[in-house]
Order: structure tokens, then sequence, then C-alpha cells
């Protein structure tokens, strides 16, 4: 299993590293689903010729609901991205299915493990995960909809980008800058439901 190392624990840091981990898919136009504040076309290289952002709230290029369907012709971006996106979805297997129908040639997402060591130390310590979870007294304004494993979501987006028309061609583990050291990153390697934080995929169009 490949892994992944974010420069730094920044956001910046972690789409760097994303883009410099794929190079060759960032060619034509780039969707960046749940696109925040826009930091990915900061680290897109120059060969990607359009940028176009979607989420919920400017400043995105698009605002819109990715649950709700994209407001895209089918096979209209060269790439697709959704870094730490679907767990955000009521719907999560039609959200997948959206990415794949508006990609011409890729599907790059994240997923969140949420049986990485930290966060079982947490729950253990009757900590809190993160704003993202709980029962706040207050509806929040986001969350996260679904709690899966590293393996869960290796085995949800092999099997769903079958059923939509795509192969995973690329995989790995995406952790911090403190799991760099070649030795950690083979035990990383080999124990992703306890280590990695993230599970990172690329997914081709079938030909």
């Amino acid at each position: 299993m490949k892994v992944i190392v974010a420069a730094e624990s920044a956001t910046a840091g972690k789409l760097a590293s994303i883009v410099q981990a794929f190079p060759n898919i960032w060619r034509g136009r780039v969707l960046d689903i749940g696109c925040r504040s826009r930091e990915l076309k900061d680290a897109l290289p120059q060969q990607a010729s359009e940028y176009l952002g979607l989420d919920l709230y400017p400043p995105a290029d698009v605002v819109g609901n990715l649950g709700r369907g994209l407001p895209f012709n089918d096979i209209s971006s060269d790439t697709v991205v959704a870094l730490d996106v679907l767990e955000h979805t009521d719907d999560i297997y039609y959200s997948f299915a959206e990415l794949c129908r508006v990609a011409r040639s890729y599907v790059l997402l994240i997923l969140p493990n949420l049986y990485e060591i930290t966060v079982r130390k947490r729950m253990f310590l009757g900590q809190r995960i993160s704003g993202k979870y709980g029962l706040p007294v207050n509806p929040p304004m986001d969350r996260h909809r679904w709690m899966f494993s590293f393996r869960e979501a290796e085995n949800f987006t092999h099997a769903m980008a079958a059923k939509c028309g795509f192969k995973v061609v690329g995989e790995g583990c995406l952790t911090g800058p403190r799991r760099s050291a070649i030795g950690i990153r083979r035990i990383v390697s080999s124990f992703p439901n306890l280590l990695s934080p993230w599970y990172v995929a690329l997914l081709e169009r079938e030909k």
C-alpha cells in the first residue's frame, strides 16, 4: 500500500502532497468538489488549464450541493476531486456516482479513517473526536454522516468504482509529517486501519 506523507499538517501541505503523488491527472478541467477556500487551485501545476470549485458557500466558483446532484453535464470535467467530502453527504452512494458521472477521465478522493489510533485513544479516554461528530445542543451547520474504517473505505471505493464504470488505478495511506520516516511508513502500510488517518484513491474511467 502506497504511503503519502503530507509535507506539513496544514491544508496547503496536504493538498500539495496529493498533487505531487498523482502528477499525471492535472490536465484540462479540474473540478474540485467541496473546494472550501479553493486552496487546491494554488497547488495545481500550470498544465491544469481550467480550475472550477464547487461548495455550499462562496468563494466557490459554483455554489451547489453534491448530495442534491451536481449542476454539470456528463463527462464534463477531465478530473474530479473530492477530498474529505463524501462523508459529509447523506447518501454517500448517490454522491459517489455523481462524481463519476461528470468525470471524463479521473476521480480522486480522500476518505477519513475513524479507526485510526488517535481516534481510538480519544474514544478510550472519553474525549470528543472532533466537531464533526457528537450530539451538540444546537444543530451544526455541517457534520460527518458516516463513520468507517480504512478497509471499509477501500472496499466501498472498489465496489462503487466498478458499478460506475471506473477502476481503482492508485490508492494508499495519507498521513501527517510525524509519520514520515521510512520505517514508520512501512508500518503504516502494513496496518492502515490502525495508523493511516485517511484513505486515498485514484479512479480511472474504463475505456
